[in-house]
């Protein structure tokens, strides 16, 4: 168990002269204004975003950046790889960083490092630089999600951030499903440097955003500030890196490369693992692994983990299958993207106008789960050359509408009973689990893609006369993926069907 820490300082009380002018929507900020806190909750849904953004669209048009650099698929892992590993090491480090400069100016530097990277990656002309520079990327953008969602809890009682998440869900999730169009028309237009500079100008504007509306006195746990533990995270970075890789390389997995595939596995988790036991012992640790003990908290991350890795599969496979199964240019996937995502944007407002009906109902998790089967199945049945975009359109919208449910109310129940001082740790922690369970989702996606696809073109190819074959190529090729795309979706239908059962018969989230 962890010490028992002092209590959060009292929050400062409004005048007698002030309460009738106007409302006060945070009794931790009263000078706030109505105005400025819902400017404050879409600065910070903004914020959180931006990583989303950036993992999004690397998934949807990593095969152009690939292909402008001229590497190889396998080389190519690295710089996918290195985002990730340095998200995890942002997580890891924030909240003793921005313990100690306040989550304003961590949000401020961050978003700097991030535009820096996101530009240095626009101006890479090799693979080692993108690599570098994706791992820049990721230090800078890594953590902003966390930082945000932390911040909003400091600055706000229970009761009051509906009127903080009203912001930051519409912001965040216009956010992200904006981006997939944009990014679409400017690769194809413009080459893959712009999927980096999308990404730069849009974090640009929120530096002075950031700047204005972020409180300049955040109210946070006061707590003794030890030394840090520098080796502590090197190691844990070692041990992300190591496992990061052997997830990312899933998708080339052959017997030979098993061995050393699970060498490295095996070497990053018992580096974690050690890590973690180091922490528990720190009396200021970067992480506090005795603040992630509770039981509705573990079973909350692993409904997290399974919505992640569910994400990791559905952003590289339903791209890869328009593109390669369906012959769709990149505009139109990332049209179609975008549109899943105003489906997310409306169904967040839904929620929020249904919120006293729905709030911590396991149920809805069920029903979320289930939606995503039957988007899952739906897109499987239009798995076939020549679909069309009418065909696939409504899986991609039934699947913009589930994360509510399968997603947002794992949140509300997962930390409704953490003490605000454990917040920040657990918040942390659970965004090192999504970086890495999100790879291995795609990883997996790869891989399941790539051997299916093989194995439903050497059939056809077998089925297919000599004389025939040069002029059926393509047509085999896409008919081929489509194939393997469609027995990957029912599989991951059957996966959400189990999860359903689980989650009503578990007893922890309620």
């Amino acid at each position: 168990m962890s010490p028992p820490l002092p209590p959060l300082p009292p929050f400062p009380q409004i005048s007698a002269a002030d309460a009738p002018a106007r409302a006060v929507l945070l009794s931790a900020h009263p000078e706030f204004r109505p105005l400025r806190v819902y400017a404050f909750g879409a600065t910070l849904g903004l914020v959180a975003g931006l990583d989303f953004v950036a993992a999004i669209l690397i998934a949807m048009a990593g095969v152009q950046v690939q292909t402008g650099l001229g590497v190889a698929p396998r080389d190519f892992l690295w710089a996918l790889t290195s985002y990730a590993v340095a998200a995890v090491v942002a997580n890891l480090v924030l909240v003793q960083l921005a313990g100690r400069v306040s989550y304003r100016r961590f949000t401020l530097g961050s978003l700097v490092v991030f535009i820096l990277g996101a530009l240095a990656c626009a101006a890479a002309e090799s693979l080692p630089a993108l690599t570098l520079a994706r791992a820049v990327q990721g230090l800078g953008g890594g953590g902003l999600f966390a930082a945000a969602r932390i911040l909003a809890q400091f600055s706000s009682q229970p009761q009051e951030r509906l009127s903080l998440f009203w912001g930051f869900g519409l912001a965040n999730f216009a956010l992200v499903a904006l981006a997939p169009w944009l990014a679409g028309w400017l690769v194809s237009n413009h080459g893959w440097h712009t999927l980096f500079l999308l990404q730069a100008a849009l974090a640009v504007p929120l530096l002075p955003l950031v700047a204005l509306v972020y409180p300049r006195i955040e109210h946070r746990p006061r707590r003794p500030m030890g030394q840090l533990d520098w080796p502590g995270v090197l190691a844990f970075a070692t041990g992300a890196l190591l496992l990061e890789h052997a997830l990312e390389h899933l998708r080339y997995l052959t017997r030979a490369d098993l061995p050393a595939l699970a060498g490295y596995g095996v070497a990053g988790i018992a580096l974690l693992v050690l890590v973690m036991r180091r922490f528990s012992r720190h009396p200021d640790p970067w992480l506090d692994p005795r603040r992630l003990t509770s039981r509705r908290y573990l079973i909350g991350l692993a409904f997290y983990g399974v919505f992640y890795l569910i994400t990791g599969y559905w952003n590289f496979l339903v791209p890869a299958f328009l593109v390669e199964g369906l012959g769709f240019g990149l505009t139109k996937v990332g049209g179609l993207l975008s549109l899943g995502g105003l489906t997310t944007l409306a169904a967040v407002v839904v929620f929020h106008l249904c919120l006293p009906r729905v709030m911590r109902k396991r149920r809805y998790i069920a029903v979320g789960y289930i939606g995503l089967a039957t988007a899952f199945l739906a897109m499987a049945a239009a798995a076939r050359p020549g679909a069309s975009a009418i065909a696939v359109l409504p899986a991609i919208v039934l699947q913009g509408a589930m994360p509510v449910l399968a997603l947002l109310q794992v949140a509300m129940m997962t930390f409704v009973d953490m003490p605000t001082e454990d917040f920040a740790h657990a918040y942390a922690f659970k965004n090192i689990v999504r970086e890495i369970v999100n790879a291995l989702g795609t990883g997996l996606a790869v891989l399941q893609l790539h051997h299916g696809a093989e194995a439903a073109r050497s059939a056809m190819q077998a089925a297919t006369p000599d004389s025939l074959a040069p002029a059926l190529g393509d047509v085999v090729q896409q008919a081929a993926v489509s194939v393997a795309a469609g027995h990957i979706l029912i599989g991951l239908a059957l996966g959400c069907l189990v999860v359903a059962v689980i989650a009503v018969a578990q007893r922890s989230l309620k």
